[in-house]
């Protein structure tokens, strides 16, 4: 697959795990904002979804459908943010979708704000393929960045069951006992 044409906007550097022989080792990877009006962005996001399709079942057609809906049908919404968590280190013209391993859509709203969707790439997703994953800490660099970016308001995600203890991990608590996957954290 070619790398493909994007205009997604450098957000921070940010660090992951790498598998090293037996072992992880520390490794640098960026933080981007993909831009809804964009066609390049769009067409990454789809080319992502596409190449981790053929893995696994996966959330991004589902982030890029809520991600390029108009506004008027997200009146809390003030603002999305459609981040990729990437191993490219410049040139965010012509990302490598290969290089993409985390995905997330993030909004901010007046009074909260909401984690919407959050994808590791499939194969290095510690719930469907511990053993064979060459990356860790994906989900948890995107999570800890959103929660020291946008500050001051308490963010909530409804979470897949499989992701429950993730988010615990990470300070996030259950705000209504009778449905647990609904969780919180203040920041």
């Amino acid at each position: 697959m070619n790398s493909v044409s994007f205009s997604g906007s450098f957000k921070s550097d940010i660090y992951i795990k790498s598998k090293q022989n037996d072992d992880f080792a520390e490794k640098k990877a960026k933080i981007v904002e993909l831009d809804k009006n964009n066609e390049n962005d769009l067409e990454s996001l789809h080319n992502v979804s596409l190449l981790w399709s053929k893995e696994s079942s996966n959330f991004v057609p589902y982030l890029f459908s809520d991600f390029i809906k108009d506004d008027e049908f997200k009146p809390d919404v003030n603002q999305d943010h459609c981040l990729i968590l990437t191993l490219q280190d410049d040139n965010f013209e012509n990302i490598d979708p290969k290089k993409v391993l985390g995905v997330t859509l993030f909004s901010e709203e007046d009074i909260e704000n909401e984690l919407n969707w959050l994808q590791v790439q499939p194969k290095n997703n510690s719930v469907f393929s511990p053993a064979d994953r060459t990356y860790k800490g994906v989900g948890r660099a995107i999570v800890s960045y959103i929660k020291n970016q946008y500050t001051g308001k308490p963010i909530y995600v409804n979470s897949s069951n499989t992701a429950i203890n993730f988010y615990k991990k990470l300070g996030f608590e259950t705000y209504d006992k009778d449905c647990p996957c609904s969780l919180h954290c203040e920041v």
